[in-house]
């Protein structure tokens, strides 16, 4: 299959259309510049609809476009208390006149917010029904959503649907069947936009949490054949038993086989295409590095361009890497995708690593 074909499958799915499409892609020019590479951005952090953006808006236009399909009423959804996941799959429900729900938990261990603030501070001024669960620093964060995330989600289910209501809960990262194919919107549009540019992209870099993306450039990649190499940088644990591991992207990736009609590759085969880098997760998934917060501000004073600490600042911090180590070579041209994520900015020093002169 070609990527236009590709297009055309996904034009065929439900989908409520929120988000300003195709996202810019640019040059860094001053970056580019000091480590001898071409370095361009997809910016999903612009696809809108408004300030609180990402590239989980291509994930939720799939998801509630199935829901308006099905009659449903609320949308709930579980994250963080920083979730950009569930601030933009609030956005887009609001837009189809669906009621969002937000189950939320304590990722820095503080307890209740002490302030609306960051992605907080969006949903309440967009009115999102938001329950807080604090956790205690000997409690995980794996532990939190067994104990009280689902269980709440479970109950207020139950509630509305004793009320009359039709309810879709959608997992953590809007990862949800429907919004597999996403991305491969994405992909072509990156291919595309590189080739009215005059290159081929050598790599594609990004950050890759709850594995909304990955699957969808993998699939892309390989339905197409395409020699574009992508690499992911890991915000949390790969490791076999973890919620996200590379047996689950290469079942998703599988999905989107089944999903537009062919048969899907042997696992070795989706194997091969991954490489997923997990040396800068830092403490926690959530929780800033030293080294995401280093190249938030290389590009912020290189180029004027804002990451954020959760996902694209670490993201980032493993291209820069791999440019120094030499994985990236002098001259070869390299797309970092902007997966938005800079509402995390407007947190306290405590997400942001940045500490106010005294």
């Amino acid at each position: 299959m070609t990527l236009d074909e590709l297009e055309e499958y996904v034009t065929t799915l439900p989908r409520k259309r929120v988000g300003f499409y195709p996202t810019p892609l640019h040059k860094v020019e001053n970056l580019s510049k000091k480590y001898g590479i071409e370095l361009y951005l997809k910016r999903e952090d612009l696809a809108g609809p408004a300030a609180a953006s990402g590239s989980k808006v291509r994930l939720a236009e799939f998801i509630v476009g199935e829901a308006l399909q099905n009659g449903v009423t609320h949308i709930l959804t579980v994250g963080a208390y920083i979730s950009n996941s569930a601030t933009q799959l609030a956005a887009v429900a609001i837009q189809a006149g669906i009621t969002p729900v937000l189950f939320l938990y304590d990722n820095l261990a503080e307890g209740f917010p002490k302030s609306w603030r960051g992605n907080l501070l969006v949903n309440k001024i967009m009115g999102v029904e938001v329950h807080c669960y604090p956790r205690s620093p000997s409690e995980s964060q794996e532990t939190i959503w067994d104990d009280k995330l689902y269980p709440a989600v479970a109950r207020r289910k139950a509630e509305l649907e004793a009320a009359g209501h039709t309810v879709m809960v959608a997992p953590a990262g809007v990862t949800h069947p429907a919004s597999f194919p996403a991305h491969l919107l994405t992909y072509k549009e990156i291919q595309d936009q590189c080739r009215a540019l005059g290159f081929k992209p050598d790599y594609l870099y990004h950050t890759t949490g709850t594995g909304g993306v990955l699957p969808a450039f993998a699939a892309a990649k390989l339905i197409t054949a395409d020699s574009t190499l992508i690499r992911s940088i890991a915000i949390s644990s790969y490791r076999p038993d973890n919620y996200v591991s590379h047996d689950l992207i290469v079942s998703r990736v599988k999905t989107i086989y089944e999903q537009i009609g062919k048969p899907a590759p042997d696992d070795s085969e989706i194997l091969d295409v991954l490489d997923i880098d997990q040396r800068f997760i830092g403490p926690d998934y959530a929780v800033p590095s030293d080294e995401g917060t280093a190249a938030i501000r290389e590009l912020a004073t290189s180029d004027a361009i804002l990451l954020g600490p959760v996902y694209t600042g670490k993201g980032f911090a493993g291209l820069l890497a791999h440019i120094r180590e030499g994985r990236v070579k002098p001259g070869e041209k390299v797309v970092f995708l902007h997966t938005g994520d800079t509402n995390n900015l407007f947190e306290d020093a405590a997400v942001t690593g940045l500490v106010a002169a005294g």
